[in-house]
């Protein structure tokens, strides 16, 4: 076992893995793949409400249709908070907020990003927003579905000036949500509103809590602070399947090591990187398990550049 000290540092990347390894955590200028999910949803899900009101497809096919379409949307969104689907910032912005619309119009993604990068600095701690996710097994649903509520408490609580900046933009989208909740309501679409939107927004929401914030971290008391690899998860086994259900955050130890890496590049850094990562010590996940096994490291194997 490594001390705490040792256990803190970054992973050590042997000098003729170095190139390959920035190659694939870099943003490229930009993420394709994440580009033609965000494009899809986007159209998508509109289609999707159209076909519901023209009366198409019934309004309760339409739900379970746009909480499946909109699952991948908070993956995006999710990249652009760390900004990893451009290397430009502007178009992560953009991607962003544009996929908020659809999704969660009343937050701002400022709000995300600024909560988001406090799990990823306080990761396990007393200070780690996502802390709210983890609770009794009967409150998981209702804390997976409320995350977004959990972060607009956690940033005015907090006191921070740059989240509280951010909660100053957010108040203006939140209240031309509220507006525009209303005048459809008065307008007669009120049941639209409810079955198209806001439940499957909740219910993406809850799965999307419970795959990218519970999951690899379920039933971890080790903060980072204390030893960096075994505070996130990693899942090994069926990878084709869990690639997919899970965004590549089967994979969640890289994204917590390498944040604004592209997630579909997960697999090939793992490839890549497995011997010296498999030297730490790490919380897996085997297969469809959901308590991971502590996989004990190998004390001194140290050597190489830390990234």
């Amino acid at each position: 076992m490594y001390t705490v000290c040792e256990a803190a540092k970054p992973i050590a990347v042997p000098g003729s893995k170095q190139k390959a390894l920035q190659a694939l955590i870099q943003p490229p200028v930009i993420a394709w793949p994440t580009i033609f999910i965000w494009l899809s949803v986007m159209v998508l899900i509109p289609v999707c409400d159209w076909l519901a009101i023209r009366g198409a497809i019934p309004l309760w096919t339409a739900c379970i249709l746009n909480s499946l379409i909109m699952y991948p949307l908070f993956g995006v969104m999710h990249d652009a908070t760390h900004r990893a689907i451009s290397k430009i910032p502007a178009v992560n912005d953009w991607v962003g907020s544009i996929a908020l619309i659809l999704a969660a119009p009343y937050v701002g993604l400022g709000v995300f990003r600024w909560a988001h990068m406090q799990h990823h600095r306080f990761t396990n701690g007393p200070k780690d927003p996502d802390n709210w996710v983890h609770g009794a097994w009967w409150t998981l649903p209702f804390r997976w579905a409320t995350y977004d509520l959990y972060y607009l408490s956690f940033i005015i609580r907090s006191e921070d000036k740059i989240g509280r900046k951010q909660l100053g933009y957010t108040s203006i989208n939140a209240a031309l949500t509220a507006m525009a909740v209303v005048a459809l309501v008065h307008a007669g679409y009120g049941r639209e509103v409810l079955i198209l939107w806001f439940i499957p927004a909740r219910i993406t929401l809850a799965y999307f809590g419970f795959v990218f914030f519970w999951l690899p971290h379920v039933k971890n008391d080790v903060s980072a602070q204390e030893n960096l690899t075994l505070a996130s998860g990693i899942r090994l086994g069926y990878e084709r399947f869990f690639n997919i259900v899970c965004q590549y955050q089967n994979y969640h130890l890289l994204h917590h090591l390498w944040p604004s890496t592209p997630p579909y590049n997960h697999p090939k850094i793992w490839r890549l990187m497995k011997e010296d990562i498999m030297r730490r010590d790490l919380a897996v996940q085997y297969g469809f398990a959901l308590t991971p096994t502590v996989v004990q490291g190998k004390s001194g194997a140290s050597g190489g550049d830390h990234a």
